[in-house]
């Protein structure tokens, strides 16, 4: 078994389904507040709502892609309604997340987890490992998804499992036997 395979893998299938269950919600329920004052970060603000929740899951892909190849820092702020639906969220998260783990892999099988690069993106800029980006990805990521799966299970959205890795490898394993 490959650790990262099943990390990047949960990650990956778990946001895809989220979203994708998402699509089924009206506005008014991706937008209702969540009343959440859980906060990831000290500078950053809580998210508000599950579209915010959802969207904060592909951001978080798309910002560390981009400093992973040298982009620019993709528009977090403004973004149109448009290209904040869950059909949307999704496309843009399946682009960047294909980049990604290209990326990752790639680092995985180099075995060059504890190298570095640096992050331009970030000002003044900063230097990172692979390793260290991988596991803050996976980190925050699994706790937005699990914030996700509440706001749905609260909406109505009948999710029958926990978000948990192990529900992700006995999906592919049924899928592949």
């Amino acid at each position: 078994m490959d650790l990262f395979d099943l990390f990047a893998g949960a990650d990956s299938w778990y946001t895809q389904r989220l979203l994708k269950e998402a699509a089924s919600l009206t506005d008014e329920q991706l937008d209702r507040p969540i009343n959440s004052s859980s906060r990831l970060f000290g500078w950053d603000k809580p998210d508000c709502n599950l579209r915010e929740t959802l969207e904060r899951l592909v951001q978080m892909k798309e910002i560390w892609t981009a400093a992973l190849t040298g982009g620019d820092m993709p528009n977090i702020d403004s973004r149109p309604a448009a290209e904040r639906t869950p059909g949307a969220l999704l496309e843009r998260f399946e682009k960047t997340d294909g980049e990604f783990r290209k990326i990752m892999q790639s680092v995985r099988d180099r075995g060059a987890w504890d190298e570095t690069f640096v992050d331009a993106l970030c000002e003044p800029a900063e230097t990172f490992t692979f390793g260290g980006v991988f596991t803050h990805i996976i980190t925050f990521n699994t706790w937005r998804r699990l914030a996700a799966m509440d706001s749905l299970h609260r909406l109505g959205v009948d999710i029958p499992d926990s978000g948990c890795p192990m529900g992700c490898e006995e999906s592919i394993r049924g899928h592949a036997g």
